[in-house]
């Protein structure tokens, strides 16, 4: 059984993941001259920092439901490992029960 901290870290990454998508839809809907600006989908409910990501590169990622964009030195080994390292972002995938509730928050 995951613990509660899990459980909450878990639906945290979801909802900036949530607020990810939406930035993607508004994107694919009425576009832009720049790219979309994504916010890091780190555990940590008080992170809104940016990240480098283009619209591409979020798409990638998005299709597994599991995985998740977050900056360098946001990564919580607890709950996720890294499956990507870039310059400016990491790709990590979420383990145990945190990846259980990621896929099941998924929509």
């Amino acid at each position: 059984m995951s613990s509660l901290w899990e459980q909450r870290a878990a639906r945290n990454e979801a909802l900036f993941r949530e607020v990810n998508e939406n930035i993607a839809e508004l994107e694919e809907r009425y576009g832009t001259s720049s790219e979309p600006v994504f916010v890091c989908e780190c555990a940590d409910d008080g992170c809104a920092e940016r990240l480098d990501v283009d619209a591409a590169t979020y798409k990638r990622v998005r299709e597994n439901s599991r995985r998740f964009l977050v900056l360098p030195g946001h990564v919580d080994s607890t709950l996720e490992k890294v499956v990507e390292e870039h310059p400016s972002f990491l790709i990590v995938e979420k383990t145990g029960a945190a990846g259980d509730v990621a896929a099941q928050a998924d929509v």
